[in-house]
């Protein structure tokens, strides 16, 4: 797989801090209803306890008694029949009586109990005429047991790093595994606070210990699998699916009851996975052999893993398979299968777990936050909702002055830092954007990128990727090449105190767009001055001299500072046509027929050019349309003046949606082809080209049609076309 593709297959999600939060929020909302539902159950001063194989302990608000696990007993409820029971009915637990019908009978007893129980106090009688009364109460807070929260802690903790490394790596087949098994532990840690009463549960408790055999299998399957393929493929794909086999049929035998003893067989087939964790991690470990830091790292990721189980199997599975007590609960031993979790997800996360100030790190911080400020925010609910008399306004003062201000501050921290780092972006981007020289913006580029992830070695890429891309598991950054600056590698982050993250990588995106957004309105800026220096250029040569050579030619003095007023007039025209100013085109259709007019006559040639040919549209031209319309009628004056010997000179103009058309017909030599044009014909050309117009010149029947096409601006909607013609 090439480098691209592998990147694009360990990208992250998008927003995978929200995503966390929301999965991690659903399942607190689970843990909610754990937590509501147990406090709704009413707590019993009756508990039988496993003493033996053969006894048990019975707790009542008397003392404690130690029965046989056969010894009959009889239940008298406040109301009903009595019932008959076996000692063992009351303990918490399973007690598997041997067969499929003997187990149904078992728990309707135990239903029995639960529901007379419930309903009020009952009386609990011994064959050999004693008795002793038993009663329940309303649950509350402090009656949960550290098995309870021990338990919720545990499986919402694991889940918790399961979907950290799921949103971190998400295409990652290992991260995936390893989330499913998260979830396996959070169903088996909610089912054992949910069923840490099972007396009082009844029949329910047995759908909860299906769920929890079922979620015990989960996530014995997934580690099983996860270490067949990680952290290298050691099987084929066809054993991952023969243990998901296995484990299915595992959990509809203990739905079904096949065997008559379920609690032994889902012990059993833990101790059978146990062994075969183990093999596969002495069979990983032999794999990577070869590789000391492999090696090593199976070393520390095995050794915890393996004990941390073997201490639960001992103290749990095996007490359970012999004696039929565990040494501990299951709830206050699960939070050792943790140990489990922090070498797996430490592994699979690889560099994505271990940077400093990263976003991995960061994004878990910020949702455990979130969590910890929407927990006071209830915890501060609760107490107002409780609180009476003077408490409740204390409590507004304090949560109004010291809380809310502490979780805003609080809040903010993350915001500041990337504030600042965006910042600093737009600082290099603006710096790097206005360099005149490009040995300058390459040495600026350079030292931006080190001033902003202060990397160990700065090179030049010889393959230059598209888009910026962290490579080498997170030890460079590859950056691509922006306008004439080359493709960089940076490498070691932070003088190698971290490797490159997903921040790094969009903080390199902003800056790089930053750049090429004010690279290019600079380059826009150079482009429209040397444009409008070329427009005043032309202008004063085609215009303004124009002018002043007519002067040359003028014996009355008069006329000639007048051609000087004009061609200070034109320079001012020039100077403020960047203005963007409009002007009437009927104003400027009138300036140049007065021009034209006085130019013509001076050299002793007749203008037919009527007034009304001026027309009056109410039509706007801008500056350069009004430059270029001007210049092509001097120039063709010009030229009538100095070629064409010409006596008599006829102007037409017609006016129409948004198009101009202008006719100059003279009775002077002709011309022959496009040819002899010289520099002012083609200019004449070129102007009318820049107004979607086209310009030529086509002999007349005694001299030169002139025929100019423009298209006026769009912006303006002139009325019905008007015509005027001029004849000879």
């Amino acid at each position: 797989m090439g480098e691209g593709a592998a990147a694009a297959q360990d990208r992250p999600i998008r927003r995978p801090q929200r995503r966390l939060l929301e999965l991690s929020l659903l399942s607190l909302i689970a843990i909610a209803i754990v937590l509501v539902t147990t406090l709704r159950l009413p707590i019993a001063d009756l508990k039988a306890v496993r003493h033996d194989t053969s006894q048990l302990e019975l707790s009542h608000a008397g003392g404690t008694l130690l029965l046989p696990l056969d010894a009959e007993l009889v239940i008298q409820p406040q109301r009903g029949a009595p019932i008959t029971i076996r000692a063992d009915t009351l303990i918490d637990g399973i007690v598997a009586q041997g067969s499929r019908e003997a187990n149904r009978l078992w728990w309707q007893n135990r239903n029995a109990v639960a529901e007379a129980l419930v309903a009020g106090p009952i009386t609990v009688r011994f064959a050999d005429g004693g008795s002793f009364a038993a009663t329940s109460r309303p649950r509350h807070l402090s009656d949960l047991t550290g098995g309870f929260w021990a338990a919720l802690v545990t499986g919402f903790t694991g889940l918790l790093c399961g979907l950290w490394i799921l949103v971190i790596r998400p295409r990652n087949n290992a991260a995936r595994t390893f989330a499913v098994m998260s979830l396996g532990l959070f169903g088996v840690g909610c089912t054992l606070a949910a069923g840490h009463d099972p007396l009082l549960l009844g029949g329910t408790y047995r759908v909860m210990m299906l769920v929890n055999h079922a979620c015990v299998q989960i996530f014995a399957a997934s580690i099983l699998i996860l270490f067949c393929h990680f952290p290298r493929p050691m099987m084929p794909r066809g054993v991952a699916w023969a243990i998901g086999a296995a484990a299915v049929a595992l959990t509809i035998a203990n739905i079904t009851d096949l065997t008559g003893d379920t609690v032994a067989l889902l012990f059993a087939a833990i101790v059978v996975e146990f062994l075969l964790f183990v093999s596969l991690i002495i069979g990983q470990a032999w794999s990577v052999r070869n590789d000391p830091v492999g090696l090593a790292a199976m070393r520390l990721i095995g050794s915890s893993a393996v004990l941390s189980s073997a201490l639960f199997v001992a103290m749990v599975i095996l007490p359970m398979l012999i004696s039929g007590a565990p040494l501990i609960s299951e709830a206050i031993a699960l939070p050792l299968l943790l140990v489990i979790y922090a070498g797996l997800g430490a592994a699979i996360a690889r560099h994505r777990l271990f940077t400093v100030d990263g976003w991995a790190p960061g994004m878990l911080l910020s949702v455990c936050a979130a969590i910890a400020v929407a927990a006071v925010d209830l915890a501060i609910l609760g107490l107002a909702a409780g609180s009476h008399g003077i408490a409740l306004p204390i409590a507004i003062v304090a949560v109004g002055l010291i809380y809310l201000p502490l979780r805003q501050a609080i809040t903010r921290r993350v915001d500041r830092r990337r504030n600042a780092a965006t910042q600093h972006s737009l600082r290099l981007a603006t710096e790097l954007a206005f360099a005149l020289a490009a040995d300058q913006r390459a040495e600026r580029w350079r030292a931006g990128l080190s001033a902003l992830f202060d990397p160990l070695d700065i090179a030049d890429d010889p393959e230059p990727v598209a888009q910026p891309r962290v490579a080498e598991d997170g030890v460079a950054l590859r950056l691509p090449r922006v306008g004439d600056m080359p493709g960089l590698i940076l490498r070691y982050a932070h003088r190698g105190a971290r490797d490159f993250d997903a921040i790094d990588l969009e903080q390199a995106l902003e800056v790089i767009e930053g750049v090429d957004t004010l690279m290019g309105a600079r380059d826009s800026y150079i482009r429209g001055v040397a444009e409008e220096r070329a427009r005043i250029t032309q202008d004063l040569h085609d215009d303004v001299s124009a002018r002043l050579l007519t002067s040359l030619h003028r014996e009355d003095t008069n006329m000639m500072r007048r051609d000087v007023r004009e061609a200070m007039a034109d320079i001012r025209a020039i100077v403020t046509g960047t203005s963007g100013s409009l002007r009437p085109l009927d104003d400027v259709i009138a300036d140049m027929r007065f021009e034209t007019t006085n130019r013509l006559e001076a050299n002793g040639i007749a203008l037919d050019w009527p007034v009304t040919a001026a027309g009056s549209t109410g039509q706007m031209v801008d500056y350069a349309t009004a430059r270029h319309l001007v210049s092509i009628v001097r120039e063709l004056s010009s030229n009538i003046v100095r070629h064409s010997g010409a006596r008599h000179v006829a102007v037409e103009i017609a006016i129409g949606a948004r198009r101009l058309s202008l006719r100059i017909i003279d009775d002077g030599n002709g011309f022959d082809s496009v040819g002899d044009w010289g520099n002012g014909l083609a200019n004449c050309a070129r102007r009318a080209a820049l107004l979607d117009g086209c310009f030529q010149i086509r002999p007349g029947e005694t001299g030169a049609i002139a025929q100019l096409e423009i298209q006026l601006p769009r912006e303006e909607t002139p009325p019905a076309e008007k015509v005027a013609v001029a004849h000879t």
